[in-house]
């Protein structure tokens, strides 16, 4: 099974990677192996199976094409489709020997997701294997009631782009407690009650989009993780099951 984590700059993909993979050899006592993505990365806390890096950089691209650190990312993008099968050879092999392949993906989320590459890895990537995404919120970013509502609906925006199964984590939860995060996790409803708290000309706009993440979720659930502590793993690892059930039904 391949499993793809997605999310902004920061919000702790490579940690989780690393993370997550520890927990399944130490709690299933299954094989993992990790793919590296980001060509940009200067540090993995996990020791690659393969990684992008050793066809292509993002300094050697600014380097000998003369671009900047944006304009490096897009062409490693496009490099990253035309060196696919490259790439896909490898991932076959890994998945030959692991039960999970864990999919590391670029910081700038961004390029890679809403650019060609992303919905042409995901799927080719489903042609070799099930697989499913793992979308993860920074609570950092989510501090108040429309942001969280923003960073959800940019995960189902992610969900929609990719066409592919997409679950939803909040990551560091260890500085979570007693947040506005909790609450909304326990009760769905209060997201729009303190969206209608907050003061300005788009809260309106805000509750609309609220409702429009409700019933596209509706059949889902987000759960806590910890990258840090590895709070949560368990949750996540049955979330991912959940997303391959035929029922479809996550609540």
């Amino acid at each position: 099974m391949n499993v793809v984590f997605l999310g902004t700059a920061g919000c702790g993909k490579s940690l989780l990677t690393h993370s997550f993979g520890e927990w399944i050899k130490s709690n299933l006592n299954l094989d993992v192996g990790y793919v590296n993505l980001d060509p940009g990365c200067e540090y993995t806390p996990y020791e690659p199976d393969f990684d992008i890096r050793s066809i292509f950089t993002i300094s050697d691209l600014m380097m000998k094409e003369g671009l900047g650190p944006n304009g490096a990312m897009i062409r490693a993008s496009q490099l990253m489709e035309e060196r696919f099968q490259e790439i896909a050879k490898a991932i076959v092999s890994i998945n030959a020997k692991s039960a999970y392949t864990l999919i590391d993906t670029p910081g700038q989320m961004e390029i890679f997701v809403f650019r060609p590459t992303g919905p042409l890895v995901i799927s080719r990537l489903r042609s070799l294997s099930r697989t499913v995404n793992v979308f993860i919120i920074d609570p950092t970013l989510a501090a108040t009631a429309p942001e969280l509502m923003v960073a959800m609906l940019l995960g189902v925006a992610v969900q929609l782009r990719l066409e592919a199964s997409t679950v939803t984590v909040i990551n560091k939860s260890d500085l979570l407690k007693g947040s506005m995060i909790d609450l909304i996790l326990t009760r769905p409803s209060h997201l729009k009650r303190l969206i209608s708290e907050q003061e300005g000309v788009f809260t309106d706009l805000a509750l609309s989009c609220a409702s429009i993440v409700r019933k596209l979720t509706k059949a889902s659930r987000v759960v806590k993780v910890s990258a840090k502590t590895g709070y949560g793993m368990n949750a996540l690892y049955d979330l991912i099951h959940e997303a391959l059930c035929v029922c479809g039904d996550l609540t």
